[in-house]
């Protein structure tokens, strides 16, 4: 298609440069007093950038990384308080080796009488099926490595008919690309494990907005997310999902929208 493009802009050009049918101008004269043609020029002036490059010129893009203070907790059987009773991750590994299979457990304390319960992460699996990274992982306690597994909802409800969840996280929030005269605030998520926090919950209360309004923005096409999903705002929020708002309207984005969406209150005054 752009090589076709080419060549039909290129006949374009010829013809526009020539007063005379191409015809003529490359045909050989009649005799040797024939006039030249008369040659004119113009210049056409292309713009080759989309309406995608227009929008990213007006963008504001920040960065949100969102981290859950609380990991999940599942409730087992508790054999010291002789009912189920939630469990929280100590934080620690066991290792138990022999010959070449490998069993690994995370250990979690009752938190009524912080007696302890195995949960299960390699069962009698031989050391050359293990990873480099995960058995060092395991054979150093290393703490961002079991943080993430005690996210491990998937392995959590295989074990527990209950796991609570909490929605209370941290958030970081730095500037990707800032350009003046900004119309358009992009939101990347970054969720490095899971969280039950929805997505209309976290918009709502870090944009001070109420989730009706939200909402209604949404439906409007004011508010767009990638992925694309109708009810994506009543989802959890998931790993680089990309929030755009057009605020082509508000005359307070600057002082009101910037401060909120990139945690730098001091442009406020």
């Amino acid at each position: 298609m752009f090589i076709g493009w080419w060549r039909e802009t290129g006949l374009a050009l010829l013809q526009c440069a020539t007063a005379t049918p191409l015809s003529q101008l490359f045909s050989h004269p009649q005799h040797r007093h024939t006039a030249p043609a008369r040659v004119f020029s113009c210049t056409i002036s292309v713009d080759f950038r989309t309406e995608d490059q227009n929008d990213m010129c007006k963008t504001l893009r920040v960065r949100w990384t969102i981290i859950p203070k609380t990991a999940p907790q599942p409730w087992i059987a508790c054999g010291g308080c002789g009912g189920l009773r939630a469990f929280q991750s100590s934080g620690k590994i066991r290792l138990n080796a022999n010959g070449r299979k490998l069993d690994a457990w995370l250990i979690y304390k009752c938190l009524t009488c912080e007696r302890t319960w195995n949960r299960p992460i390699l069962e009698r699996r031989n050391v050359r099926d293990i990873g480099p990274a995960v058995l060092e992982a395991l054979q150093s306690n290393d703490p961002h490595w079991i943080r993430a597994e005690t996210f491990n909802l998937d392995a959590l409800r295989h074990k527990s008919l209950r796991v609570d969840e909490f929605a209370e996280v941290e958030i970081a929030k730095e500037i990707q690309h800032e350009t003046t005269n900004w119309t358009r605030l992009a939101i990347e998520l970054t969720v490095p494990v899971a969280t039950s926090t929805r997505l209309d919950r976290l918009l709502a209360s870090e944009l001070k907005l109420s989730r009706s309004k939200l909402q209604a923005l949404h439906a409007e096409g004011m508010v767009r997310t990638d992925p694309e999903k109708a009810d994506i705002l009543r989802r959890r929020i998931r790993n680089r999902t990309v929030v755009t708002i057009d605020l082509s309207m508000e005359t307070e984005r600057e002082r009101s929208w910037k401060p909120l969406a990139t945690g730098n209150y001091a442009v406020e005054q």
